[in-house]
């Protein structure tokens, strides 16, 4: 594998694009660097790679954090992709980044996809926000038992009066 002194060293690699394997290690060296000039290239990738590299964009922009907010919309979108490697890339992003995502991952609770409802369950809880109980609270009635599940487990995690209201009610 390609090892980088430099984040210049490893942006010259991702930009350059030529050869596959520099520009996943320079994915990787940046996403650990927290390079968030990298936060526009990283989302496009998400957006239009191949699956080993939308995933690889999507955890390096959770390695960047709260300063990747800005690909909240792409990775939103990404969450609802039928990959669940993808999906696992992303739901660890939206934690990462933390409550600027809790308003899409409430929205998520109501996809038609049982795993998009878990993953948002599983963030949502990870993150800790009580903005999400009554959503989360509406997930215990879901009509999958591993959306219960997750959304039981997310209002534990938070841990809040609301939180707790919601489980006494369950």
């Amino acid at each position: 594998m390609t090892s980088f002194q430099t984040v210049e060293q490893a942006w010259t690699a991702f930009s350059d694009g030529e050869d596959a394997e520099a520009r996943a290690a320079a994915i990787v060296y940046l996403g650990e660097n927290r390079y968030a000039p990298a936060v526009p290239r990283l989302t496009e990738l998400v957006r239009e790679s191949d699956p080993g590299t939308r995933y690889l964009a999507a955890k390096a922009l959770g390695q960047i954090g709260d300063e990747a907010e800005a690909a909240l919309p792409t990775l939103l979108v990404a969450l609802r992709a039928n990959d669940m490697f993808l999906r696992a890339g992303v739901t660890g992003a939206l934690i990462k980044i933390g409550p600027p995502a809790v308003p899409g991952l409430t929205k998520a609770l109501f996809d038609p996809s049982s795993a998009v409802k878990r993953a948002a369950c599983k963030a949502l809880g990870k993150i800790g926000s009580e903005r999400a109980v009554p959503a989360l609270k509406f997930s215990l009635r879901d009509g999958n038992q591993g959306v219960r599940k997750f959304a039981r487990e997310a209002l534990e995690r938070i841990d809040s009066p609301a939180a707790r209201e919601a489980l006494a009610g369950d």
